[in-house]
């Protein structure tokens, strides 16, 4: 029986472990992580026990950056692969000191050129190092386009409250949490944004099947916890998380999760639906986008795509189409009933008097705080 692989991250800000996490999820692989803080502790974790692969931010506290780190390894475990992420603006090393580390380089954020050289090093092929590191493949996938944040958080509380909703997650078609509100631990949102981001993926595709600019809804009908997930144009999608089985916030869900997806569509702008062109190779010290963290709004969400190097000799297949289940996503039992009432004029009128602010079965936000639903 095959080992599970032994992946360590080496991040002083604990960020990265959660683009790791997010990248074995899409990959459907089991690894066990470790994380620590420096380079001292990542050799002391490779000198203590085998590692399959080491991922380490660019700047680390202490003597060594993450390119001396992947030299140190070389020296120590020529076993164990390294990738090195760095953030934007930070220096990039040139070919001749990537080819001496022997490591995979990436500027955050990243997609799938890092999904593709996570995969190679959990299995076994060389690393990457003769490409320049600030040539964007070709074929990669295209940057998810910035949005204000906070203008949409403002739509997304309002919605929680009229739909009833426990909690409501905000994330990318790369599955990149980038808000989330309310009670959303009862799930492992990393992974649920990375399984349902392969869907909501596919979105532009199927608007060009049907034509238009098309909206979807996915529910999830689960023994604890059901789900509502609505997309957000072609790159955003919002999830709306409801205590037991709860088909009868469908209805609800129809009427203002499609208004408030409309208002944050029309937030989002000409983002909401823009087609990135391929990105094509850059010289060397080009600059990529600037990078945008939840916690800071005005800024484009982490994590999106950002330069990779690659080398010419490794040829790397496209993720296997097991990575995206669709019986898992579309196989949900359905209530056919409640499906052809759905959308009766009569119905929805009554069900969208139901929901009025003054109705009782409501709860102000500062009721859920007290509840402790949402946070403060």
């Amino acid at each position: 029986m095959a080992s599970i692989p032994r992946v360590v991250v080496v991040d002083p800000r604990y960020e990265i472990a959660r683009i790791v996490r997010g990248a074995m999820a899409l990959l459907a692989r089991q690894v066990v992580l470790v994380e620590v803080p420096d380079a001292a502790e990542a050799l002391a974790e490779i000198d203590r026990v085998e590692v399959d692969l080491l991922v380490a931010a660019s700047t680390l506290p202490g003597d060594l950056d993450g390119i001396d780190l992947a030299e140190q390894v070389n020296h120590l475990s020529l076993g164990t692969a390294v990738i090195v992420l760095a953030e934007q603006g930070e220096p990039r090393p040139d070919a001749a000191r990537l080819a001496e580390a022997r490591c995979q380089f990436f500027v955050r954020p990243v997609a799938e050129p890092f999904l593709r050289g996570v995969r190679a090093a959990l299995d076994g092929l060389p690393a990457v190092s003769d490409a320049a590191p600030d040539t964007v493949p070709a074929n990669a996938l295209a940057d998810v386009p910035p949005v204000d944040l906070k203008a949409l958080r403002a739509v997304m509380l309002p919605l929680m409250r009229d739909v009833g909703a426990m909690g409501v997650i905000l994330a990318d078609r790369l599955g990149r949490v980038l808000i989330d509100e309310g009670a959303t631990g009862y799930l492992d949102r990393e992974r649920l944004a990375a399984l349902l981001g392969a869907s909501f993926g596919r979105t532009g595709e199927v608007a060009d099947l049907v034509g238009g600019r098309a909206w979807s809804m996915q529910y999830f009908d689960g023994e604890r916890i059901d789900l509502y997930a609505l997309s957000l144009g072609l790159h955003y999608f919002l999830c709306l998380m409801f205590e037991g089985s709860n088909r009868a916030a469908m209805g609800a869900v129809a009427v203002y999760g499609r208004r408030a997806a409309e208002q944050m569509i029309e937030q989002m702008g000409e983002a909401a639906f823009a087609i990135p062109e391929s990105p094509m190779a850059e010289p060397a010290g080009a600059s990529a986008g600037v990078e945008e963290r939840a916690s800071t709004p005005s800024a484009a969400p982490e994590d999106q795509l950002a330069s990779a190097a690659e080398d010419d000799s490794v040829r790397l297949d496209p993720l296997p189409d097991a990575a995206f289940d669709p019986e898992a996503l579309f196989s949900q039992p359905v209530d056919e009933e409640l499906a052809d009432s759905l959308f009766d004029p009569d119905t929805l009128g009554d069900m969208a008097a139901s929901f009025g602010p003054d109705g009782s079965s409501h709860v102000d936000i500062e009721a859920a705080r007290d509840l402790g639903l949402i946070g403060d």
